[in-house]
């Protein structure tokens, strides 16, 4: 089945085409559309087969009703199951209708979201400036994960022992097809029970006390059309993908952005210039505003979506057939020359306004019935992070200062920067470049 698309060479015995796929993943994209065009077979591990869909149009692909979410929940059952990953059709489409409410501009706005970002982000900028250095990968995942911990009702006493917990949990992304549980599986099993329990101590306690002012409480007690709470389980484990994907994602992104100004002093400045004020509640993408995207657009976390084709999908005037594994390359469409003008280049600059949500120009968030739930939530922590960051600078007579070249991402499971990055936070007031671009 499928047989009639080219293979893509250099797939090594055992291992296909993963080495490349985990350092090269763009250039294997564009290198495969060079050769065949955007569908070709690529080998991403032993049995796993799947055919690259490398179109400029992914976001807009992944709205095709043909295509089902249920590779994650056969491979990834402990780690996925009962979250949306799980679902497709009109379980989605009730469950995700139910939740979405809760991460409206609107009502973000009316819990304690914005409060919880700038405390945060406010506690941990002036912690590093005391410390006058900081690990960018380290200090970036904490922000991000202490402000999802908040926001779904952790206590502060209890962070250490959730960070845990979700180190552990992470296991659970091993591959289990069939629920074939390996013990590092089991280990991963183990704590996501931990937190579930937890978890859902949390939710009981916001149903009965009805309360609505934080982002758990609006999810917790939203209700159905009957009158019915969303099932318990089901809040529970969103919950808890809430915090897995929400503070991956960010984290990668924030530091990316903290190596690139580090990197360029220049970059600094022109934030010192082009930023607003931390507490400036403005529509304006400011720089701030302009690097988190920037970073999210030329290093997407999740820079691929795999997919089964439950019915056959028409692809560039093609047939896929039913029943295959596809890959979508999100940052294949995020480097399209045709839409980002020299696209490996990091440019700030070039979002003049926020995209919208399911748009191509959004694809780093994900597209179709499974675009990011958390979009605006994520966009606040990026924005508000670097509006306090510049702010910090100024006041402090600080830059951020680190040698070398900015590391080459890897991309398996999920892009990042590899290894340690120390940012040192330097004594020397940054340069006011008023009037300059």
């Amino acid at each position: 089945m499928g047989e009639e698309f080219p293979r893509l060479d250099g797939a090594r015995p055992l291992v296909g085409h993963m080495p490349e796929m985990y350092r090269h993943f763009p250039e294997l994209c564009e290198r495969g559309v060079r050769a065949h065009g955007p569908l070709f077979w690529v080998q991403g591990g032993p049995g796993a087969e799947q055919l690259m869909l490398a179109t400029r149009d992914a976001a807009s692909l992944l709205k095709d009703k043909a295509l089902s979410t249920s590779f994650y929940a056969e491979g990834f059952g402990p780690l996925l199951a009962d979250t949306l990953f799980a679902f497709d059709g009109a379980e989605h489409k009730r469950l995700r209708g139910l939740m979405a409410p809760a991460f409206t501009p609107k009502r973000i706005g009316q819990t304690e979201v914005m409060r919880v970002i700038d405390e945060v982000a406010t506690r941990s900028i002036e912690r590093w400036i005391e410390a006058g250095h900081f690990d960018a990968i380290r200090a970036a995942k904490e922000y991000a994960l202490e402000i999802i911990f908040r926001l779904v009702g952790v206590p502060r006493e209890h962070l250490d022992a959730f960070r845990v917990q979700f180190e552990r949990y992470r296991l659970c992304a091993v591959p289990s097809e069939g629920w074939v549980l390996s013990p590092l599986v089991w280990a991963g099993v183990r704590a996501r029970d931990w937190i579930d329990q937890r978890l859902g101590a949390m939710v009981d306690r916001c149903r009965e006390d009805e309360d609505e002012s934080t982002l758990l409480g609006a999810i917790a007690n939203r209700r159905d059309a009957s009158g019915q709470f969303i099932e318990r389980k089901l809040v529970v484990a969103n919950l808890r993908l809430l915090v897995l994907a929400g503070h991956e994602t960010t984290a990668a992104t924030l530091a990316w952005t903290l190596l690139h100004a580090a990197t360029d002093v220049r970059l600094q400045e022109q934030a010192l210039e082009q930023t607003l004020p931390p507490d400036d509640d403005s529509k304006v993408v400011d720089f701030a505003g302009q690097q988190f995207l920037e970073a999210a657009r030329l290093y997407p976390t999740v820079h691929s979506v795999i997919r089964r084709t439950r019915s056959p999908l028409r692809v560039e005037g093609r047939e896929v057939p039913a029943g295959l594994l596809v890959n979508v390359p999100l940052v294949h469409s995020l480097r399209d020359p045709g839409r980002f003008s020299e696209p490996s280049v990091y440019r700030p600059q070039r979002w003049e306004d926020w995209p919208p949500p399911g748009s191509v120009r959004a694809a780093m968030f994900g597209g179709g019935p499974h675009f990011c739930l958390g979009y605006h939530i994520a966009l606040a922590e990026g924005t508000r992070f670097h509006r306090h960051l510049a702010a910090a600078l100024r006041r402090h007579g600080r830059r951020l200062r680190r040698h070398g070249a900015v590391p080459a991402p890897v991309f398996l499971p999920l892009a990042h920067p590899p290894g340690k990055h120390v940012i040192s936070l330097e004594r020397a007031p940054l340069r006011r470049i008023k009037g300059q671009a």
